[in-house]
């Protein structure tokens, strides 16, 4: 365990060195083995020729006396050279048939194991010198032994190859170590501790001087080469990145001065097209209104006079009905004459004072001139004038603002916002049913005006808080609806009074935020 341990201390600090051992052992082993292979081929073929010239030699030397014994029939003498031949190495049988069918024999015939069997005809020479063939000798020769001997030299090889292949691998590692390995340590430990803020210290290896400059040394003097190399460019990168902040900061104040400037000429373009725009939609719309206000004032007018008549009219028979009653105090008819002119003086004054109401406001709507008013007071004559519209309904109409609000603006604007809010509450959120309730609450911080329009009707469809400033947009042109009392409403917030009108959801009906200037700018009529 202790050695396994340590040798995995030894893979992971000598990475190269047992890399190279592992190298070494396996191309010496593999020298070893192809040696150790050739040298048994040439040694078993050493031995097969060895067989093969002591075959040569019995063929040379055995087979005539053999013939001739087998001619004289001498058994005895035949097994007798037999028993000779087979003391000779490797032979383990010998077999001789004769013509006559007779079998001499010498060994045992190998049942398993490598063997060479060799046929020789035995020929006998008569006194004519004529070959007469006297039978047939049989030799089997064993390659036990042979094996044997060659495997007893690859145990001896193999091992003294080991042995010798492990001490020289052994020296070259210590060598390696010595000469490489423990330098190439130190360099890998000096350039793992080296940091930017440490180049001032140099790599040194611990050897003995050398007289001619190594692969070490040009290593080693590449590094500290590169570190000298390193600090200098350090130096000059600290140099550019200085000069460089510098220049960025002069180039952001240069941005930002010219980016100010083209901000401002853009704001000022800006400023300028949207007041052009606003500008030509407004000489439109004021010859619109100018001409609906000579319009109204003279309707206004001409109204007033029938009205004016009819008053004096009702008012001389309300006299008379009086007279006739207190001379005939029994006259049903006369009392009906009293009670039916004072009801028409009644409502004609009335008449009158919603047709002087709605002159000065019309006045104010058509010419479009500024003036100055209190918003919350003006509130109060435009319900007034529309009361008759109201009638039916009959809705809850509550201001909340401050008691007084003087305004240098456009009334006739603000009388046709409020108009058209109102009446669409009527008709679009409480269907002309009683019990709606309309609240309008009024801020202002000095320099403009928020104000909050709110109803508790059937509310606004989602998707049309913004479709509904479109022109002819409504829900029922069915009842004679135009669609065109909020896009009326849109300019005038958005052109007329330069303000900004907005739905938006509600749980309890409809909800407009209307946010205007506290004095608008002039309105050209060119």
């Amino acid at each position: 365990m202790h050695l396994l341990q340590r040798f995995n201390e030894l893979c992971t600090q000598k990475p190269i060195g047992v890399r190279l051992l592992t190298s070494i052992l396996l191309y010496s082993s593999a020298i070893t083995l192809i040696a150790t292979g050739t040298q048994l081929w040439l040694d078993y073929r050493y031995e097969r020729s060895a067989i093969d010239e002591r075959l040569q030699q019995i063929e040379a030397s055995s087979l005539n006396s053999l013939a001739n014994s087998l001619w004289e029939i001498s058994p005895t003498q035949i097994q007798v050279q037999l028993d000779g031949l087979l003391q000779l190495p490797d032979i383990r049988y010998l077999e001789i048939r004769s013509q006559f069918g007779n079998i001499y024999t010498a060994g045992s015939k190998p049942r398993i194991g490598a063997t060479v069997e060799r046929h020789f005809e035995l020929n006998y020479s008569d006194k004519t010198n004529a070959p007469v063939n006297v039978g047939q000798l049989t030799l089997i020769v064993s390659l036990d032994e042979v094996y044997r001997r060659l495997a007893d030299k690859v145990l001896l090889i193999l091992a003294s190859q080991g042995i010798k292949t492990f001490l020289v691998s052994i020296f070259i590692l210590t060598l390696f170590n010595q000469l490489v390995t423990r330098h190439l340590s130190t360099m890998a430990d000096y350039a793992r501790r080296l940091r930017l803020d440490q180049l001032d210290t140099p790599l040194i290896l611990k050897r003995k001087p050398q007289a001619k400059e190594d692969e070490l040394s040009q290593v080693v003097n590449s590094m500290n080469h590169m570190r000298q190399s390193m600090l200098i460019d350090m130096g000059k990168r600290e140099d550019a990145e200085r000069s460089l902040a510098r220049l960025n900061a002069e180039l952001e104040q240069r941005v930002s001065e010219r980016t100010q400037a083209l901000e401002q000429s853009n704001e000022e373009l800006r400023a300028t097209l949207l007041k052009l725009q606003e500008t030509q939609q407004q000489l439109v719309e004021s010859k619109k209104l100018a001409a609906l206000g000579s319009l109204v004032a003279g309707v206004a007018h001409e109204i007033n006079t029938p009205i004016g008549i009819g008053y004096t009219a009702a008012s001389f028979l309300a006299d008379q009905a009086n007279l006739y009653q207190q001379q005939h105090p029994d006259n049903s008819l006369a009392g009906t004459a009293v009670e039916t002119s004072q009801l028409i003086c009644e409502n004609l004054e009335r008449a009158a004072q919603l047709i002087s109401a709605f002159k000065q406001v019309s006045v104010d709507q058509a010419s479009e001139q500024r003036r100055a008013f209190d918003l919350i007071q003006y509130l109060d004559e435009i319900q007034r004038s529309l009361k008759p519209k109201l009638k039916q309904c009959n809705p809850e109409i509550t201001v909340l603002g401050p008691d007084q609000l003087m305004l240098n603006s456009y009334p006739g604007g603000f009388y046709q916002i409020f108009t058209n809010l109102i009446l669409n509450s009527l008709l679009h959120g409480f269907d002309n049913q009683a019990g709606g309730k309309i609240a309008i609450e009024i801020k202002s911080d000095g320099k403009r005006i928020s104000i909050e329009y709110r109803d508790n009707g059937v509310g606004i469809t989602d998707g049309w808080h913004t479709k509904l400033f479109e022109p002819f947009m409504t829900t029922r042109r069915n009842q004679g609806c135009s669609g065109l009392g909020m896009h009326i409403v849109y300019n005038l917030v958005s052109q007329l009074l330069q303000g900004h009108i907005e739905s938006l959801p509600s749980d309890t009906g409809a909800h407009f935020h209307i946010d205007l200037p506290l004095m608008p700018g002039p309105v050209s009529t060119d």
